[in-house]
């Protein structure tokens, strides 16, 4: 029987591929082929073929009926069947599939390999303020964007010409004095890359190809959001990639980070997959990829060498530092092409990103509700008549109750994009468009803070009210 068996080791190799795609539902079996040989004495010998099952009518003693009483079928364990039927060819099927898979990485390398670029920075130095203390804690007590520690009891409210409101890096990550990655956006000179690159704000940057061409370069746009930079050369007739279209990607389909900063001819690989599309509030696509410092601004490629993004670090909260501690733990991002589309032509024109603020401080005493407990003037709410004391109970459609809801509801909004806020006040719901500010643009909180009686428990407010326009 083995040596008839033998001759469909193929086969046989193909069914039980198809059998892990199916799972412990799915068994091997074997069925009588009519027409076997004839043996040497006059007879017929018996001649078997793989089968997959797939159980339809259940299992009766030691029997599987696949759908019809005339293919019955004897279980066999498939380990027993398997190795003795001829596992060489097995192992050379699964050696020529690794090694057409490496070949489409291979080809993927190198069809990027002129448009990788390495970025090289000078200068400058790790800004002092690194993260705000508030940065290191657990995501579910971390401050919003617009809540800041209250004033020492001793000390009282802080001083009227003092901005508590500032940028911070959203990580205390050291980052180091080396080459980073890039890719060509135009053929006439623009470089894409990450902001991540110039946190210690260089005093001089460089740009290098694969074939040893080295370009000085200037920043002229940066978003400190989105985590991108437009560098600009001096030269033309750069050879361009090609973008994946984002309703063509797919979660689950070949992934590759590709990067420049360890230099060579050849960019370094990092194979993975696409985790999950939409992420960080529509900006990025997820990766399973190991990422590291030196890819960052580098590409994200399929397995035709195709742009599915940028890499750059990301977490939800904000700081241009900000995701960078996840860097080789298998959660990467990358801004898709539509995104990269969008701000690019703001970027070239020299434009800066900044964070946005609402200019409010929150009572984070309260449980349940996210009470106003200050407000910053001039700020985005003081303008259109938002106070003290009333309750945030929407952000952009989005329910809030806590100060880590409004978080994520605008951490990935710059300033001057506009936030919808529904605030209850007296039992009434008032809806507001805010457009976000720069901390630089924000006046000092110079309400008192309300008294809270520790020793009186505090209800919520109801979440019933009817929507009413705004005031």
């Amino acid at each position: 029987m083995n040596g008839v068996l033998s001759m469909s080791a193929k086969t046989l190799a193909v069914v039980v591929r198809h059998a892990r795609v199916f799972g412990s539902a799915a068994m091997i079996g074997f069925r009588r082929a009519s027409g076997g040989p004839h043996a040497k004495d006059g007879g017929t010998q018996d001649q078997f073929e793989p089968v997959l099952i797939r159980p339809r009518t259940g299992v009766r003693g030691s029997e599987v009926y696949a759908g019809s009483r005339r293919f019955r079928c004897v279980l066999a364990l498939v380990w027993a069947l398997v190795l003795p039927i001829g596992p060489a060819r097995g192992d050379d099927d699964a050696y020529e599939s690794r090694r057409a898979l490496q070949e489409l990485f291979h080809r993927a390398a190198d069809r990027a390999a002129p448009w990788v670029v390495q970025i090289e920075t000078i200068g400058g130095a790790q800004p002092r303020d690194g993260a705000a203390a508030n940065d290191e804690l657990p995501p579910d007590e971390m401050p919003s964007p617009d809540d800041v520690p209250p004033p020492d009891e001793d000390d009282g409210t802080p001083p009227a010409e003092e901005n508590l409101f500032r940028d911070t890096l959203g990580s205390s990550f050291v980052v180091a004095d080396g080459p980073t990655t890039g890719i060509v956006y135009t053929s006439d000179g623009w470089i894409l890359t990450s902001s991540f690159n110039f946190v210690r704000e260089p005093t001089h940057t460089t740009v290098a190809f694969s074939d040893g061409r080295r370009f000085v370069a200037k920043l002229v746009g940066r978003d400190k959001v989105r985590k991108l930079a437009m560098l600009k050369i001096d030269a033309d007739g750069l050879e361009t990639p090609e973008w994946a279209a984002t309703d063509e990607i797919r979660v689950g389909q070949w992934a590759l980070a590709l990067g420049r900063g360890f230099g060579g001819s050849q960019p370094s690989v990092t194979v993975g997959v696409v985790s999950a599309l939409d992420r960080m509030m529509g900006n990025a696509i997820q990766t399973d990829a190991k990422l590291s410092p030196a890819d960052y601004g580098g590409p994200l490629v399929d397995v035709q060498g195709r742009v599915l993004g940028i890499c750059v670090p990301m977490a939800q909260r904000p700081g241009e530092l900000a995701g960078v501690e996840f860097y080789d733990a298998g959660v990467g991002f990358a801004i898709p092409e539509h995104r990269v589309r969008e701000l690019a032509g703001e970027l070239q024109q020299g434009k800066t990103f900044y964070r946005g603020w609402l200019g409010v401080q929150t009572d984070f005493r309260v449980r349940g509700a996210l009470v106003i407990s200050r407000v910053a003037d001039p700020s985005p709410v003081a303008g259109v008549g938002i106070r003290a004391g009333e309750t945030i109970v929407q952000a952009n459609g989005r329910e809030v109750r806590n100060i880590d809801h409004l978080r994520k509801a605008v951490y990935m909004l710059p300033a001057g994009e506009p936030v919808q806020l529904v605030v209850r006040r007296k039992g009434l719901d008032y809806g507001y468009e805010v457009v976000l500010a720069k901390s630089d643009d924000l006046g000092p909180l110079a309400e008192v803070v309300p008294q809270v009686d520790m020793n009186k428990p505090f209800t919520a407010p109801s979440t019933r009210g009817r929507a009413w326009p705004s005031p």
